[in-house]
């Protein structure tokens, strides 16, 4: 192990982007109204309450390696790493919204972390544990968790930081 190359991963996930209803307004000053105007959806929010988390780890023999968080369980996986302390999370989101309402959630497919130190890493397969058509609860709200792949080349080493955007719309 190569001690003094230490790297510290945090995914600060947040950043949401909420995403907003496409809804059809009618019009007030045309001469005939809207025969069956939409209905009126509750605004979506996304609240971020908990970060991925990758931990701390120390390069093993190598100067590059990956670690994985999966979405469901949050079980980390290291190639070319060894964990220094501090558990690994998978971040969990919550959506609310109207209730019974189906859904798109965004997330991008990669994202690029910069350290204090100036290098960077990559997190990809960026993966959720929802159903393939979410819909908000009957409590209007929507709970998930995340989990991806970081991935650091050439020895880089520092405190690694980033932010993954979350859009929902209504379907």
């Amino acid at each position: 192990m190569n001690v003094g190359t230490v790297i510290r991963i945090v995914l600060a996930f947040a950043l949401p982007l909420p995403g907003t209803a496409s809804i059809a307004q009618s019009c007030q000053l045309c001469a005939t109204a809207p025969a069956d105007p939409a209905p009126s959806l509750r605004a979506l929010s996304v609240t971020i309450d908990a970060a991925l988390d990758f931990s701390t780890a120390v390069y093993t023999n190598r100067d590059s390696g990956s670690i994985a968080i999966e979405a469901r369980t949050g079980r980390r996986q290291m190639i070319g790493f060894a964990a220094l302390g501090g558990p690994a999370l998978a971040g969990t989101v919550t959506i609310t919204g109207e209730p019974f309402a189906r859904v798109t959630v965004n997330l991008p497919r990669t994202v690029v972390l910069t350290s204090n130190l100036g290098g960077t890493a990559d997190v990809t397969e960026i993966r959720t544990d929802l159903p393939p058509h979410p819909v908000i609860g009957p409590n209007g709200r929507l709970v998930f968790t995340f989990g991806g792949r970081l991935t650091a080349r050439n020895g880089v080493d520092g405190d690694f930081r980033g932010r993954i955007p979350v859009t929902v719309d209504y379907n």
